[in-house]
């Protein structure tokens, strides 16, 4: 897979970008923001747009819900049990679990809930470095996963941070994208959802302005991890950013999407001659 050179403004923003396929060290998108702030359009259109382009792309809905229950479940099992046999994706069950556990729930479903949903992320990831040469793209992963489990926090002290575990499930590959926009966005966007998919749309009513407002707080909490903690080079997230607003179309934002991922690679593989002189 190859690139061509991005010719960018005084400002950092790209211009006229022509790619054919995204560089090959590039193996899962991942998007993350605020329920309803529009991962799942920006997904779909950026998978159309990098497949118009020539890259072999599988976009996945990371919670399998257009499975049925049972064979939602199903599917995870397969998934996960095969790999408790390996030590490595053990060690990352039980840090993923204490770290869950020490954290504190809710509820003890939550508890359980969350616990099996990182499990079957971080298992299916791994299936996919070993099986797949495709990008694939994720509506829900690693990220959505961390945020949920803030959500429903009790903020106890923890004997690790939720970054490190992240680490350790190997971010090399990925490139999170953070679709940033405030609450009334995504609330004005969710109520015109009537799928009733998230959470947030099932909310008791008199509850509703506390729920948003930790939601907004376990996503900002993520958000400031990931830009301000410092990490080995080889395990520092790949960061890319997009605006969102309600004037922004979709198809904006999936463009908007694919300058963003490819300049945050870029900066980030770049040697460190060329970071300098961008920096004069």
């Amino acid at each position: 897979m190859t690139s061509k050179r991005l010719p960018e403004t005084a400002g950092g923003i790209l211009q006229g970008v022509a790619v054919q396929r995204l560089p090959t060290g590039i193996r899962f998108i991942e998007f993350f923001g605020l329920p309803g702030i529009g991962k799942t359009t920006a997904s779909s259109l950026l998978a159309a747009r990098l497949q118009q382009g020539g890259s072999v792309v599988d976009e996945k809905r990371i919670t399998w819900e257009d499975k049925p229950l049972i064979a939602r479940q199903l599917h995870r099992v397969g998934l996960v049990l095969p790999r408790l046999i390996d030590r490595e994706f053990r060690s990352i069950a039980v840090r993923i679990a204490r770290y869950i556990a020490q954290g504190g729930q809710e509820t003890p479903i939550d508890l359980i809930r969350w616990t099996w949903h990182l499990w079957s992320v971080a298992a299916y990831i791994r299936e996919v470095r070993s099986k797949s040469t495709a990008v694939t793209i994720l509506d829900q992963g690693l990220l959505q996963g961390f945020f949920s489990v803030l959500l429903k926090s009790r903020h106890r002290s923890t004997s690790e941070h939720w970054l490190d575990i992240l680490s350790a499930i190997g971010v090399d590959d990925i490139v999170f994208v953070d679709l940033r926009g405030g609450i009334d966005l995504a609330q004005d966007r969710l109520q015109g959802r009537s799928d009733r998919a998230s959470r947030l749309q099932r909310g008791v009513p008199n509850g509703e302005a506390a729920l948003w407002t930790k939601a907004d707080h376990a996503y900002r909490k993520i958000a400031a991890d990931l830009w301000r903690r410092p990490q080995a080079p080889d395990r520092t997230p790949t960061l890319a950013t997009v605006d969102m607003n309600a004037s922004t179309s979709p198809e904006q934002v999936a463009d908007k999407t694919l300058r963003a991922v490819l300049l945050a690679y870029r900066r980030r593989h770049r040697p460190a001659d060329s970071e300098a002189d961008e920096l004069r």
